[in-house]
């Protein structure tokens, strides 16, 4: 039966569409959209690969393996020729088409350990399109961008924004556009105005969101060829729609996005910012006669400038580790000390001590990632640290713990040495998380959300550290349990007040879920807490809904199981 409509057949084996066969649906293999994807909404995610030319998600994943070999010549240039540029040159039409499925390869998936439902609603197909024009280089209405930017700021945090507030607001200010347009890139103003609309709880404002999708993906697509705007406002760009991506659900495009920008935080040398033992300026090069850009970045300006960059490189690097563990695949980030490619960047500072004049212009720094990790020597900590840095050694805590476990198994392994090493890690682990301030409400929404994060962060790593020997007694602690009682009640002291949270937070409440009504508990004396704090996880993960797909993804899955207890 074609897609019009009426009862399905199953299409023959092999011919079912991509979105199909990745969600184990029935599928009637009708062209061009199976009758399937038409029922649950997901046109857009219905594809197959025996056409004529690539599928959408296969142009998207080779656009990935560009970036990532990228990624690697700008780690180990004395090693790899260079061989691609940052420019994803093909197809950007196809970036946003991608279905929300992922392929990362470099280890088990959070997100594929988890019972998701059929239908997925999708917020943005349903409301109707305003007119507005799709080249992001057309500046929208004042009063409609003011309203979009109001809509915005008040979840700057929440969404990795790390520009200087202020400035960011006075360059929004300008009356003449193309002053504006001079500080702020279109990349990053259609990516301010996309979120703007998602967020906003006009439905007028709403109805925008798909125009600046295509107007942000078109945008960053040109910037990448281009030179005329900052390199960090293409980076705050990138970060903000790998966060829209991820929060979509759409995990292919928010991996992209994502290593996108880590490419240019590798590209610009945002690792090596106050480096006691690196003065290289990068490499360039050319493969057939198409030159490698390379961002050589001039000094800051001032403190306030180096804090933009310290930042978003912090930002970067954290939404790195805490993906990687969600999508199974490594982190871009775990140099090791002796070929030079580990992070020197200092630990970063809040805005406010950027503002008073930041670090002292002598202040150098090595090693940052690696004497947390393995016990250095502590660079000296200017005033208290941030809740960046904190949020940074979490979900450093998150990917190291993960990789660890995934080296565990029941033959092949020194035993004895892989527990000394567990051992290390747990302890580590133990030590940040009794160094946490408490998670607040008394002070800003702002400070309590990413206080929350982090804390989340850091008891899923004790999670995920026993997540591969439930039955070796050595390591079956009982202390993963502990973790996920912890970040139950860290959402009642957090008192989220916010109609957005962090997406990451849906993939640690996922792992929180898992203990929780994991065969462990089932029987206890404890079954009507335990049922307590489960459906106070699945609450939050319910509230953020509207504003997350892949919050109420999540949720309905854990749901349709939540009879397990």
């Amino acid at each position: 039966m074609g897609s019009g409509g009426g009862p399905s057949k199953r299409a023959p084996r092999g011919a079912a569409c991509l979105n199909c066969r990745r969600r184990k649906m029935r599928c009637d293999g009708a062209r061009p959209i199976c009758g399937q994807c038409i029922r649950t909404n997901r046109e857009i995610d219905c594809e197959y690969t025996d056409g004529p030319g690539p599928s959408p998600t296969q142009v998207l994943e080779e656009q990935i393996a560009r970036l990532e070999s990228r990624i690697r010549e700008l780690e180990h240039p004395e090693l790899v020729s260079p061989s691609v540029t940052l420019n994803p040159a093909t197809n950007a039409a196809g970036r946003g088409q991608s279905p929300a499925g992922s392929s990362g390869t470099g280890g088990r998936s959070l997100l594929n350990r988890v019972a998701t439902p059929d239908i997925l609603s999708s917020a943005i197909m349903a409301a109707p399109v305003p007119v507005l024009s799709s080249d992001p280089l057309i500046e929208p209405p004042p009063d409609l961008v003011r309203n979009l930017v109001n809509a915005f700021l008040p979840h700057s945090a929440s969404l990795s924004f790390f520009l200087h507030g202020p400035r960011f607001m006075q360059a929004m200010q300008q009356p003449n556009v193309d002053s504006r347009r001079a500080q702020l890139s279109p990349a990053l103003l259609n990516t301010v105005y996309l979120w703007g609309a998602h967020l906003s709880t006009s439905n007028s404002l709403r109805a925008y969101e798909s125009i600046f999708q295509v107007r942000a993906t078109n945008a960053l697509s040109s910037a990448l060829r281009e030179s005329q705007y900052s390199v960090i406002n293409l980076i705050q760009a990138e970060v903000l729609i790998a966060n829209y991506f991820f929060t979509m659900s759409r995990f292919l495009e928010g991996r992209y996005h994502c290593s996108a920008a880590v490419a240019l935080a590798l590209s610009c040398r945002l690792h090596k910012i106050r480096s006691s033992t690196d003065h290289g300026l990068g490499h360039a090069g050319t493969h057939h006669g198409e030159q490698i850009r390379e961002y050589n970045l001039p000094p800051p300006r001032d403190a306030i400038e180096e804090g933009e960059r310290m930042r978003g490189f912090w930002y970067v690097y954290t939404m790195d580790k805490s993906w990687a563990v969600a999508m199974g695949s490594p982190s871009h980030f775990n140099g090791a000390a002796q070929n030079g490619t580990h992070v020197d960047t200092p630990w970063p500072l809040e805005s406010a001590q950027y503002e008073a004049g930041g670090f002292p212009p002598d202040y150098r720094n090595a090693l940052t990632v690696f004497n947390f990790v393995n016990g250095g020597p502590a660079p000296p900590v200017v005033g208290r640290e941030s809740q960046l840095t904190l949020r940074a050694k979490a979900a450093t805590l998150f990917e190291k713990a993960t990789a660890l476990a995934s080296e565990w198994s029941s033959s092949g392994i020194d035993r004895n040495g892989f527990y000394g090493r567990f051992v290390a890690m747990d302890g580590l682990i133990d030590r940040f998380i009794a160094s946490l301030p408490p998670v607040d409400r008394s002070g800003s929404a702002e400070a309590a959300l990413t206080s929350l994060v982090t804390h989340t962060l850091a008891r899923v790593a004790t999670i995920q550290l026993r997540s591969n020997f439930k039955n070796y007694d050595r390591m079956n602690d009982g202390k993963d349990f502990v973790a996920a009682q912890a970040a139950a009640m860290a959402i009642e002291r957090a008192g989220i007040t916010s109609t957005y949270v962090d997406p990451i937070l849906a993939i640690l409440w996922t792992a929180v879920c898992r203990v929780l009504i994991g065969p462990s508990t089932a029987g206890t004396p404890q079954r009507d807490a335990i049922r307590a704090m489960l459906d106070r996880v699945l609450a939050a993960m319910n509230r953020f809904r509207d504003t997350s797909p892949l919050m109420g993804m999540l949720h309905d899955g854990f749901v349709s199981v939540q009879g397990a207890l």
